[in-house]
């Protein structure tokens, strides 16, 4: 139960075992605040039920006990996932009557902060939705289904740029809870959710599909944030997604094919299950390496230093010295600048020619904000620009 404010803090669970430290955002679910467990000495993220929503203006008591009752259930499924790519669920708690869980607090943000607009590298593309679908598997093989996958849903860990899902069982538990319509979110809702059925495993794939396309296009497959959700859901149901190399170059065939596989209307015509689609990146993967390979025997551009294969490991290790630089020194700084070309650099080496010249783009902009347009940085970003679409 609440404690109440202790030298302007706040304190909720049985003995006030959780200080809140920062509300982190609301949304149709609760509130979502860091905490601090003092019983464990570690951090959490605390999600609070709506109660007051979802039980009506006019609660029956009969149906806040039942709310209560299908949170605790619907918590309990989906604490059995266990994957280092899912954010795990420690507890389930009271406050004042109102239930909240206690989850592995996660630090990064998501994964919405990164695609948009920009397509991302296709080996970081590959990396992280080949974690995507490991997580969806762990999950599937407890029969729990996420129902809302979606960039918002994904978190990209600062410490080694992993990614974890969150809010797994959430939207079951909605769509039990309220009447007019099936939770989730009209960008990258499958036709069967958009048709307010319950959805099944390859329901998830479907909006992993969405996710993949706007990772590698920039954009959803169909619309953006300002589009009408009655349309988006029109258009999941009855009309067919631009090819993504139809939209953007460099994105390999056998990884568009998978896109639009996952994207079917048919939930039997998508990927048998999530394993399926996680073989299916590893050998895309495998292919992204041997077209490295084959990029290098024809001679490495200048400041390279990737050999052999393996690249996946390679581009997160340098994205993790570039975020420690950043950390140290602060953006403009002359180690940033250089490691920010290497990762460019690799980036083209593992065969993502495309991505390497839009991470020199991006540099070049930065630097010109930062130095001007003349500067040598920023002249020097720009040139690498140039060698990689030459190439």
């Amino acid at each position: 139960m609440m404690m109440g404010p202790r030298d302007g803090r706040r304190f909720v669970g049985l003995g006030g075992r959780f200080e809140l430290v920062d509300h982190m955002g609301s949304g149709g679910f609760g509130d979502v605040w860091r905490a601090r467990d003092a019983m464990l000495g570690r951090e959490v993220a605390l999600k609070f039920l709506a109660l007051d929503r979802l039980a009506g203006p006019r609660p029956d008591p009969e149906r806040v006990r039942q709310i209560r009752e299908r949170f605790a259930r619907e918590s309990l499924i989906a604490a059995k996932v266990d994957s280092p790519y899912v954010a795990s669920i420690y507890d389930c708690d009271m406050d004042n009557e109102t239930p909240f869980l206690v989850m592995e607090y996660v630090d990064g943000e998501p994964l919405n902060a990164h695609v948009g607009i920009t397509p991302l590298p296709l080996a970081r593309t590959c990396r992280w939705s080949g974690q995507i679908a490991q997580g969806l598997a762990a999950a599937h093989d407890q029969s729990v289904v996420h129902r809302d996958i979606k960039p918002g849903n994904v978190l990209v860990r600062e410490a080694d740029s992993d990614v974890r899902l969150v809010d797994f069982g959430l939207s079951r538990f909605v769509d039990a809870t309220e009447t007019r319509s099936a939770a989730g979110t009209p960008l990258y809702m499958s036709p069967e959710r958009c048709r307010a059925e319950p959805g099944d495993e390859r329901s998830d794939l479907y909006s992993l599909g969405c996710v993949m396309y706007e990772m590698v296009t920039g954009w959803p497959p169909f619309g953006d944030t300002r589009a009408d959700p009655v349309a988006l859901t029109q258009a999941h149901q009855n009309k067919a997604p631009t090819p993504p190399r139809a939209r953007v170059a460099g994105v390999p065939p056998t990884l568009e094919k998978l896109i639009m596989t996952l994207l079917a209307k048919d939930p039997q015509h998508r990927p048998r299950n999530a394993r399926a689609v996680v073989h299916a990146i590893k050998e895309i993967e495998q292919d992204l390496d041997a077209s490295g390979a084959e990029q290098r025997a024809h001679g490495p551009a200048p400041g390279s230093d990737a050999s052999g294969n393996g690249f996946a490991d390679q581009l997160s290790a340098a994205e993790l010295t570039v975020r420690r630089l950043i950390w140290k020194h602060g953006q403009d700084h002359a180690l940033v600048i250089t490691a920010r070309m290497e990762l460019a650099d690799l980036t083209g080496h593992s065969g993502d020619v495309r991505g390497a010249a839009e991470l020199y783009d991006r540099l070049g902009q930065d630097c010109s904000t930062w130095f001007g347009p003349g500067h040598s940085r920023t002249l020097d970003a720009f040139e690498g620009m140039a060698r990689w679409v030459s190439a």
